[in-house]
């Protein structure tokens, strides 16, 4: 409320419509004005770059996440990527078959 009234000075020109611009900013972000004109106008600044690098973040986020950015290994790594999957599967086939032997009492 100070800094809103320091805002206003009769004396010399009337109304800062700057500041008070600055003020309202301010208020809608939630800051709490310190009543001094170029600390709140640097306190809102940085907070308009915090909020711009959040948002700039969390559009890059949504667009990896929408495009399915996927890496492309190099062809030594998708043989042994499949590879070790194809022995998974193995394992996991070969293990069933245990269990049913056990299961069916099949010699």
């Amino acid at each position: 409320m100070v800094a809103a009234i320091s805002a206003i000075n009769p004396n010399i020109h009337g109304i800062d419509y700057e500041y008070m611009r600055i003020l309202a900013e301010l208020r809608s972000l939630g800051i709490p004005p310190t009543g001094n004109k170029s600390s709140d106008a640097n306190k809102l600044a940085e907070a308009k770059n915090e909020l711009i690098t959040k948002i700039k973040n969390k559009n890059n986020e949504i667009q990896e996440r929408d495009f399915n950015v996927q890496k492309i290994l190099p062809v030594e790594e998708l043989e042994d990527a499949k590879r070790s999957e194809m022995e998974e599967q193995r394992l996991g086939a070969m293990n069933i078959a245990e269990l049913n032997k056990i299961y069916f009492k099949i010699l």
